[in-house]
């Protein structure tokens, strides 16, 4: 069945590492916006200056694997809900359910995930608790109703197995 799935959530909470494992398990194909940034565009650093257009070729490339009938996964900050309204306009016109999961994690574990190894520094400015808290404070997360939160400080297997009992 065609879905979407959003998941939303701060720097370094896993919203890629949930979507590229949920992609292999087939729940849909995985919209990765630091891959186009970084290894389609070899942009390293940030999205400034090119959010807006970033967030336009992902909407396109929902639009059309929605259209086409393949399930969906679209992950980024969504910190507030009007940036999430383009894709329910979306899903709502094709008639196509959507998922929203928050992945959560606290202050403490973003803030090491942000400066840990297996966080290549080109793939976000948020590279240090500085950055991060800053990012945050500029952009906090508004709660979405009808959204779950979604612990992910258990195995990238009970967080994956969790959300697909859900969609």
């Amino acid at each position: 069945m065609t879905k979407l799935i959003i998941l939303r959530g701060y720097p370094g909470a896993g919203k890629s590492t949930i979507g590229k494992a949920l992609q292999l398990r087939g729940a849909g194909r995985f919209i990765d916006h630091n891959a186009i940034l970084t290894f389609v565009a070899n942009i390293t650093g940030d999205d400034d200056g090119i959010y807006e257009d970033i967030t336009n070729l992902e909407l396109s490339m929902a639009r059309k694997l929605l259209r086409s009938g393949i399930p969906t996964i679209a992950a980024r900050g969504f910190g507030n809900l009007e940036s999430m309204k383009p894709y329910e306009e979306v899903a709502e016109e094709l008639g196509i359910p959507i998922s929203i999961f928050r992945i959560h994690v606290d202050y403490d574990e973003l803030a090491r995930r942000v400066q840990g190894p297996e966080r290549p520094g080109d793939l976000n400015p948020t590279t240090n608790p500085e950055l991060l808290e800053k990012w945050i404070s500029e952009n906090p997360l508004v709660d979405h109703p009808g959204e779950v939160i979604i612990d992910n400080t258990r195995s990238i297997a009970e967080v994956v197995g969790d959300i697909l009992g859900r969609v």
